[in-house]
């Protein structure tokens, strides 16, 4: 990580590239970048460029300006096989690139297959996203100004009209002085990506070709219904001030809106209910309590009414949608450490699961934009606003979706690689038979209850499933809390946690496996160490966890640690907490982390195997959330029997692991 600079071209699948184009784009709009996205921002009429900075391998950076001949290395780039272009965060580039460059100055465009980018690079060793920590971490002699940022974001957005200009005009910051002073800016920011670059690997040919397809789902982005946002949203801007203005005179002032949490549990514990948190399900079991004083029943129900607000979503979502009304770039490539994407904007991959009885009718509800209307068919309308947010997202006219989502992938692939025998066995049975009895959170349940399985009710079952997710980690009461808040006691969770590790013998030892594996790896560094399906090793400045797949898994800077129980640890840097920091506020990883991590990253591999066969065969994705793939396909497309055995097709890595998929299709993402 800290070898001399040096030159080196980047690598393609089956051709090296001889040069690469290193380029950085500085701009102003009317528009917010944050807000609107890099695709709304760039198609914006208010977009432009004031300069180019750009450079070609190691020779020095130059400046383009409007009105300036189109740089040849741009033409030599776009239409030479052996040439590449770099950039960090290449979609924005890109993007103002196709629409402001090449429509008003006559740039050409350089093929997808052959741009790199350095955030992605950064992204898939574990490092951070941003330019400026890329070049703390990796400790480059070139740093981003921070003065000269400052100014960019300055002449980035109009400034107020100053005496004698039009008050109604669109007025910059575009004196000689800070034009220069951006140029010299730009070309910093050049100077530290390109040494990014250099210091930082490819990305592998296979993952190099999923940032491709990625940026294309990008590109393509998903069609929203625009109008039934609107409509959702005008209910949500009339029932917001409402329900803040009765629960502010109810609690004498105390509490003025639905999201000052914490002042509403300090003012319950005042009138006598404690309560831990204010989720819905917290929410729903204390208004379940007979002797609840009726000021207190009355704020818990204004809170549940307006707890699943959905505004700001919906204002996310409309800010983004473009002419067409399809929302871009939705998705950020290797977003989590495991490998996963991660959202930008509107964050789809924390939409809430629909829980109104008939959505269908919400729908039609919603749709009227009739706040009374809602409120005559729902006590709680946000909550309702809150439930159709998915059903928003739509097929273009003439096309429909068609979508699947993984069954069980995390529980599956945590009893698959820890060798957890019977619960494998049992999914597959499951699989095969569809019993009830044979389903695994049934069988859980049923070992942790000490019941038949045959006995098992719905809600016994929702048991055992809760049991897989807060305990699979090595997770104990608070992880349990996190889905049950108080369904039981202290004690009854403790002892399903002891029930629920006696029932997983492999799983238990699996934790302590990997974890007395990554503490080995470290210490002996060089030295491969085997853990069942997976290899650690620990090279340079990075731990590598190698998976069934065959991808790498990297955890930077790490060292080991004596926590207070005398315990080895390996601590290493990540940005969970929105820092570049020790993992864990500096305590270490643990057996849990580690198993999380190679489970979510088997989840990620299967999802990606299966984004490429559906891509392949025509089905046009638009959506992918951690275990789901969305595509949007002309209506009488292909058919649910095909997305299946696509979705689901057994990997050779993983040719025993029981995969099994849930497949839907309509004209709306309501799954």
């Amino acid at each position: 990580m800290h070898a001399p600079l040096s030159y080196r071209a980047a690598i393609q699948e089956d051709v090296a590239v001889e040069h690469t184009l290193f380029r950085d784009i500085e701009t102003r709009s009317t528009v917010s970048l944050k807000t609107a996205g890099a695709h709304r921002y760039a198609t914006d009429p208010t977009t432009d460029a004031w300069l180019v900075a750009y450079a070609v391998d190691n020779g020095p950076v130059q400046l383009w300006l409007p009105g300036q001949p189109v740089p040849p290395e741009y033409f030599e780039a776009a239409a030479n096989p052996a040439w590449g272009a770099a950039a960090h965060n290449d979609s924005f580039e890109s993007a103002i690139e196709q629409y402001v460059l090449a429509p008003r100055y006559g740039f050409p465009l350089v093929p997808l297959e052959r741009r790199r980018c350095t955030m992605a690079q950064s992204l898939a060793l574990g490092l951070p996203a941003k330019l400026s920590a890329i070049a703390d971490a990796l400790e480059l002699g070139h740093r981003k100004d921070s003065g000269g940022e400052k100014l960019m974001r300055q002449m980035a957005r109009p400034r107020k009209p100053r005496q004698g200009e039009d008050p109604k005009g669109t007025c910059y910051f575009d004196d000689p002085e800070r034009l220069r002073r951006l140029g010299e800016y730009c070309a910093q920011d050049l100077e530290t990506m390109r040494e990014a670059f250099c210091r930082l690997p490819p990305l592998s040919p296979s993952e190099q070709r999923l940032w491709s397809l990625s940026s294309e789902i990008n590109a393509r982005g998903f069609h929203v219904d625009r109008q039934f946002a609107k409509a959702a949203r005008r209910i949500g801007q009339a029932a917001a001030p409402e329900i803040n203005a009765e629960l502010a005179e109810l609690t004498g002032g105390a509490v003025v809106t639905i999201n000052q949490v914490a002042r509403l549990q300090q003012w319950l514990q005042q009138q006598g209910c404690t309560a831990k948190t204010l989720h819905r399900k917290a929410i729903e079991r204390l208004l379940e309590q007979e002797d609840l004083p009726s000021p207190v029943r009355r704020a818990l129900e204004l809170r549940l009414g307006g707890a699943q607000a959905a505004t700001k979503k919906i204002d996310a979502l409309l800010a983004r949608a473009g002419d067409d009304a399809r929302v871009r770039g939705a998705f950020r490539f290797h977003g989590a450490a495991t490998g996963r994407w991660s959202g930008e904007g509107f964050q789809p991959q924390n939409l809430k699961r629909p829980v109104v009885d008939d959505l269908d009718a919400a729908i039609a509800a919603v749709a009227t934009g009739d706040y009374a209307y809602v409120k005559t068919l729902h006590p709680r309308p946000l909550s309702v606003v809150g439930d159709c947010i998915r059903s928003m997202i739509c097929a273009a006219p003439g096309h429909e979706l068609i979508g699947a989502d993984f069954s069980a992938i995390e529980s599956r692939g945590l009893a698959w690689v820890a060798g957890e025998g019977w619960k494998s066995d049992a999914y597959r049975r499951f699989d095969a038979t569809h019993d009830p009895r044979d389903e695994p959170y049934v069988q859980t349940a049923a070992k942790i209850l000490g019941i038949p399985p045959a006995t098992i009710t719905k809600e016994q079952r929702a048991t055992g499933k809760t049991c897989d997710l807060a305990f699979g980690y090595m997770g104990g009461l608070a992880a349990w809390r996190k889905f049950e808040p108080d369904k039981f006691t202290d004690d009854l969770v403790e002892q399903f946690k002891r029930e629920w590790r006696a029932a997983h013998p492999a799983t238990v030892k699996f934790w302590h496996n990997t974890d007395r594996a990554a503490v080995l790896a470290v210490r002996e560094r060089g030295q491969i160490v085997r853990c069942g399906r997976i290899d650690l090793k620990c090279t340079g400045a990075f731990l590598q966890m190698k998976l069934p797949s065959g991808r790498k898994i990297s955890y930077p800077q790490p060292r080991i640690i004596e926590d207070k129980y005398g315990k080895h640890r390996v601590v290493f840097a990540d940005s969970a907490s929105g820092k570049f920091v020790d993992c864990r506020f500096g305590h270490g990883a643990y057996g849990g982390l580690w198993t999380e991590n190679v489970v979510q990253a088997i989840a990620r591999d299967l999802l990606v195997e299966a984004m490429l066969r559906i891509e392949a065969a025509g089905y046009s994705i638009v959506l992918h959330i951690h275990d789901e793939i969305v595509a949007e396909v002309p209506i009488g497309f292909g058919s649910t029997e095909e997305f299946t055995r696509l979705m689901t097709r057994k990997p050779a890595w993983a040719p025993e692991l029981p995969i099994a998929a849930s497949v839907w299709t309509g004209p709306r993402y309501c799954k």
